[in-house]
């Protein structure tokens, strides 16, 4: 099963596009954070395809993800 992770989270020089694939929502978050220390803590349109076709708004989701 496969989970999308699609939109736009604010970088250093703007909007960064989000296209990322993962068997899990906490891994994709992980290898997002890893790339970039700004991903959830910045302005963010996200959304979150899962294995069934349905598409979720995960906007708050992620930023509770990343609270420390």
């Amino acid at each position: 099963m496969t989970y999308k992770l699609t939109g736009w989270y604010e970088g250093e020089h703007g909007a960064v596009l989000v296209n990322e694939q993962g068997f899990c929502l906490s891994a994709i978050v992980a290898r997002m954070q890893m790339m970039d220390s700004d991903f959830g803590h910045t302005d963010m349109e996200l959304e979150l395809e899962l294995p069934t076709g349905v598409v979720k708004d995960i906007n708050p989701l992620v930023h509770r993800m990343v609270q420390p």
